[in-house]
């Protein structure tokens, strides 16, 4: 075997998946909302199936038949899930990309979980808007069918050092110095668990995204938080309300500390003192590269004792000139 050879080619992260179906809470909203919209006799397609759960719960439900649609490996665990369930025969597995999918009829329902924490990710509003297309009957409903994005300030010694692990060192290890590190993350937003009782401003909404509608997920937000205690602003934390259905809500609010996506976290570099009362003005937006799919978030916020920002395009390290990886180095 050749040295650079994995010892198990791209391999099943079972602790990931075993982590998400935990998450009682997220199946059982999902299983109500297909239960909500899923009719005898429909076809439903999932995008980013996984183990097959909502594909499962689709079939149960009444749906004719089910195409699961996951790129992974993964997908022959789900398989062999749908064989024990006895629900095999009325889903379809399908390995690949959904966008270079061609599947032999179109959905009723159209069923997809492949987001971020803050929902909007690289390359979702394009997956989203192929599969209204060519995977999705005109008037078909999509599970979930909107998201609205939630924004609040947040003032959390810890989480701020959760962020910046090598403050302590001063960002020199080893006589190097690594202070460019820092830069990027305070340049960058971060997935974190964020206590409700951190959060010093109440929430508002930034934004909402229809995914049955043709509209840009890409949003520039501006609005006002009411700070509801005195402390120092060390960035912003984000959430989003998924509407799965009718009736049927999931939320990755800071309230829910079992939420499997968790919130964001949005740093300052220079946090900021805010005291009870005070009216805070904050812009959040989300921009795609002119050159290609990245998005970048940029994070403001204005209160009576100052000002902050970050971008995530502060975050990014370029160098022009760099040898690429077939030249020679010498």
């Amino acid at each position: 075997m050749n040295e650079l050879t994995p010892v198990a080619e791209e391999a099943v992260n079972y602790y990931y998946y075993l982590g998400m179906i935990k998450r009682v809470g997220r199946l059982r909203a999902f299983d109500a909302a297909i239960g909500r919209v899923v009719r005898p006799g429909d076809v439903v397609v999932e995008i980013g199936a996984g183990l097959g759960t909502y594909s499962l719960f689709a079939a149960r439900r009444g749906a004719e038949r089910v195409y699961a649609i996951e790129r992974g490996k993964v997908i022959e665990v789900a398989q062999e899930i749908a064989e024990r369930n006895g629900l095999a025969e009325r889903i379809t597995f399908v390995r690949g990309e959904s966008t270079e999918i061609t599947l032999p009829e179109k959905a009723d329902v159209l069923i997809i979980e492949d987001f971020s924490s803050m929902f909007v990710r690289r390359g979702l509003e394009e997956i989203i808007r192929d599969a209204r297309l060519r995977h999705l009957k005109p008037g078909g409903t999509i599970v979930p069918g909107a998201v609205t994005l939630h924004l609040s300030a947040v003032g959390d010694p810890q989480l701020r050092r959760s962020v910046l692990t090598l403050e302590d060192e001063g960002y020199n290890v080893c006589g190097l110095e690594f202070g460019v590190l820092r830069d990027m993350m305070l340049g960058s937003p971060h997935v974190r668990a964020i206590g409700p009782d951190t959060l010093l401003a109440t929430p508002q909404t930034c934004a909402r995204i229809s995914l049955e509608q043709p509209e840009s997920y890409l949003f520039d937000a501006v609005v006002s938080l009411r700070v509801c205690r005195t402390g120092t602003m060390d960035g912003l934390a984000g959430w989003f309300d998924l509407e799965l259905a009718d009736g049927v809500r999931l939320t990755n609010a800071p309230t829910e500390r079992d939420s499997v996506w968790r919130q964001v976290f949005f740093p300052f570099a220079d946090p900021i003192r805010v005291a009870q009362g005070d009216v805070v003005v904050v812009r959040l937006a989300c921009v795609r590269s002119t050159q290609t799919r990245d998005l970048w978030w940029t994070w403001q916020a204005t209160a009576p004792a100052g000002s902050a920002h970050g971008s995530s395009f502060q975050g990014i390290s370029f160098r022009v000139g760099l040898p690429s990886s077939d030249a020679a180095v010498g």
